[in-house]
Formats: structure tokens, C-alpha cells, sequence
């Protein structure tokens, strides 16, 4: 990327896809019948064609109407839409850009007051989280390797941000890339940032920046490929800037595919290596958002031995569970119609893909007759990797001083203030800071 651009381009980058996609739309409404929130957020009567006609308005300087801003505002980013869409269009993008000049038009103050908050929550609870599940020598695997290199590595893994909140699942990624004898290195963290906050307020040009320089960064190793763990990040580099990035500079420096999918590619290496039988019949907590990701975890699941994968009929919905908190009661009853649903199918585990949905339910099946857990531990269990998941712990625990006590010496070790981990907790467990 150009040390020096206008950061109007960026700008300009969003409205020239805009007027690409006003061109193609046929203002049919088929994305709109295939969304799965159109019900619970009270559209069900707006017109789809209309509402479609709307959100192209907004991706091309309008104002829209106000059932295609709440439809914009509601996208849980299920993906539904995509396979709807006859005429070339991702409308999941559509209306996600329809969101961010919704979000532009209304509201007052500068742009990135209305991120900034919740980007800074995030980046503490990140930060804080992580450190009090793991000694700095361990935090040290998710730093790239300072050795030199005479050749660029197979693949990066980029974490994203959030999933080092539940470490042990990175750390599984990780030692099953080993298994496998992959070359790689690792970057993410809130340093390398998809750009997510700043792309939902509106702020494209904050978000193209934060977003470039992650391109960039991820670029620097030399490798052809990134894999990413995180769906939100997926869609925010892979599907967003990594275009923009494309249109304004001529070429993508790598390609973006999810860490899951290159697993389940090497399924037959990963058969031959497994070393324990995991006797256990497994429900999935699963999300639309990449089907093909859905597909390689039940490839996975299927060379485990032992596993048993239990189909349960409930909604699927959203990019994880964080996607759904426009409508906090539709997202609470999803919850609970699911746990009823796996307690009536017999089954010994709900396994979790992603991981702000681990952290959601992780501690759900307290009491309950089945266990919840995420789905690497499975795998890792079945190739002999130990885990603990020490963020299901600290729910548990819930008390805040109770977990200072019991996280002491961590936080000794990687140096935390006080304070800070209070306030990190309160954010993430509720209760006084």
C-alpha cells in the first residue's frame, strides 16, 4: 500500500462498489425473503422489493426508507442471501454497506466517537482475559517468530482479536498445525484489527485504514495464503477491504480462507495421526455464515474415533453469537430452543464452533446432561493434545475478587493492574468492578 493516499479514496472505494452493486440489482427482493431476521424484526409485511430498492439507495448517497435501515441494522450476517442472489450481487456486503451509511446519516458527533468505546472495551478484555489464563512464555506462541527466515512461511494464521479471550482454542490451532509439520507464522491481536467496529459505524475511512494495515502486516511474511479463525474477520478483510484494497492498489497480496476448511483439506493426514477414542455422541452449535466451514467440521468430526455426530433441528442463524444482539429476545429464545433440543436428542456433548458463541454457552451445560464444549478440543482430543478451557473456569467462578485470588500469580507474571482486571471482568462477567 502507498505510504501517502488520500483517505477520500477510501471513501470513493465504498461508493464505486455501491454503484456496482446499484448497477446489477434488480431491485427483485429475493435476498430479502431469504433473510432468517426479517421475521423476528418485524418486516415481515415491508415489501421486499422495495426494502431491496431502499438499501440500494443508501449504498448510492440516499437516505433509503426506514424498513431498509432496519433491515440493515438488524444483518446478522447469516449468508442466507448470497446463494438467493441470481445476478452476481453478495447481499450480505449489500446490506451491510447499506448499515454503515445508515449509521453515517444518523446520529451526531464525529464518526469515530461512535466506535471507539466498544473497540476499547473489546482490545481490555482481550488483552486482560488472555493474561489471566496464560504466562507470558505461552503468550509469547501468538507473537510472530523473531527467528530470520530464508523463505516465506507456508501460511499465516491470522487469530483476529477476540478468540484469545478463550486461548485454548488458538493454542489447539496452533499445535495441530505443528501435527501437521505446516510452516507458519501467527499475527493478530488488537494490534492487527480486521477493522469490524470501525466498518459497522459507518467509519470507512478509519475502517481502511486500520484494515489496510493488517493486509499489509499479514503481507509482510511472504505468504501466499492467510488463514483466518475468525468468521467476523473473514467477512471484514475477505469480503470487504481485501476488494478495496484490490480496486485501489491493482492486486490482493494474499488470500483470506478459514483456518477450518484448510483442516479438513488435510482430513486424511489428521486421520492417520489420531491416537485417542473420543466416545462421545456430539451436537454442533452451528452458524450459517460459511457453509463450508459447517461441512469441514462434520469431515473432521467424521475421523475421530469414536465421535458420533447427532443432527438437532433448530433455527441456524447469524455469524456467531455476538451477530445477534439487535434483537436480544429473538437471541435468547434461539438459546434456549437449542438447549432444549440437545437435552431431548441424548446427546453427551454441544460442541461450539466459534468462539464468541464458546463464550456465550460455554458454561451452559452446568447441571445439565450434556457438556459444552468447542469443537477444537474434540479434535485435539482425539490427536492427543491436552487443553483446559480456563475461560470456562473464570465464568463459572463469576466472583470478581475470587478470580483475582485464584488468577494471582498470572496476574504477578504479566504485570496487570489491578483496577484494569476489574474493570475487564465487571465488562465480560457482569458484576461490580
Amino acid at each position: 500500500m502507498s505510504d501517502v493516499i488520500d483517505t477520500a479514496e477510501f471513501l470513493d472505494t465504498f461508493r464505486a462498489r455501491g454503484a456496482a452493486i446499484a448497477d446489477a440489482c434488480t431491485r427483485c427482493g429475493d435476498c430479502f425473503r431469504a433473510c432468517p431476521m426479517v421475521e423476528p424484526a418485524g418486516l415481515a409485511d415491508a415489501d421486499p422489493g422495495a426494502t431491496t430498492g431502499a438499501i440500494v439507495d443508501l449504498i448510492t448517497g440516499g437516505e433509503g426508507n426506514p424498513d431498509a435501515v432496519r433491515w440493515a441494522d438488524i444483518c446478522s450476517g447469516s449468508g442466507n442471501c448470497i446463494p438467493a442472489c441470481q445476478h452476481g450481487i453478495n447481499p450480505r456486503f449489500m446490506v451491510q454497506l447499506a448499515r454503515g451509511f445508515a449509521r453515517r446519516n444518523a446520529g451526531s458527533g464525529p464518526l469515530p466517537t461512535r466506535w471507539r468505546q466498544g473497540f476499547q472495551n473489546m482490545s481490555r478484555g482481550v488483552r486482560v482475559l488472555s493474561k489471566l489464563q496464560l504466562p507470558p512464555e505461552t503468550l509469547a506462541r501468538f507473537t510472530p517468530s523473531r527467528a530470520p527466515r530464508t523463505s516465506p512461511p507456508d501460511v499465516v494464521f491470522y487469530t483476529g482479536c477476540n478468540v484469545l479471550k478463550t486461548p485454548h482454542i488458538a493454542l489447539l490451532c496452533l499445535d495441530i498445525l505443528d501435527l501437521l509439520e505446516v510452516d507458519y507464522e501467527v499475527m493478530g491481536g488488537v494490534g492487527q484489527c480486521c477493522g469490524v467496529y470501525q466498518y459497522r459505524a459507518g467509519d470507512f475511512e478509519n475502517n481502511s485504514k486500520v484494515a489496510y494495515a493488517t493486509i499489509d502486516g499479514l503481507a509482510s511474511a511472504g505468504a501466499s495464503t492467510v488463514l483466518s479463525w475468525c468468521p467476523s474477520c473473514q467477512i471484514s478483510i475477505g469480503e470487504v477491504s481485501l476488494p478495496n484494497y484490490e480496486l485501489q492498489f491493482g492486486a490482493k497480496p494474499f488470500d483470506l480462507n478459514p483456518f477450518l476448511i484448510f483442516l479438513a483439506e488435510r482430513a486424511d493426514r489428521l486421520a492417520a495421526l489420531m491416537q485417542r477414542r473420543v466416545e462421545k455422541r456430539i451436537a454442533l452449535h452451528e452458524r450459517p455464515v460459511f457453509p463450508g466451514v459447517i461441512d469441514a467440521v462434520k469431515k473432521l468430526l467424521s475421523i475421530i474415533p469414536g465421535a458420533e455426530l447427532a443432527d438437532i433441528d433448530v433455527p441456524r442463524v447469524g455469524t456467531q453469537a455476538n451477530s445477534l444482539a439487535q434483537l436480544p429476545k429473538f437471541k435468547r429464545e434461539l438459546v434456549e430452543r437449542e438447549l432444549r433440543a440437545v437435552a431431548d436428542a441424548g446427546v453427551t456433548t454441544l460442541a461450539t464452533i466459534y468462539h464468541a458463541c464458546h463464550r456465550e454457552i460455554c458454561d451452559a451445560g452446568e447441571g445439565r446432561s450434556f457438556e459444552v464444549v468447542n469443537f477444537m478440543e474434540l479434535l485435539g482430543e482425539g490427536l492427543g493434545l491436552d487443553s483446559e478451557d480456563l475461560y470456562k473456569r473464570l465464568k463459572q467462578v463469576r466472583d470478581i475478587d475470587e478470580i483475582i485470588v485464584e488468577t494471582a500469580p498470572l496476574i504477578e507474571a504479566n504485570r496487570l493492574d489491578l483496577d484494569t482486571v476489574r474493570d475487564a471482568l465487571a465488562f465480560e462477567f457482569g458484576g461490580k468492578a
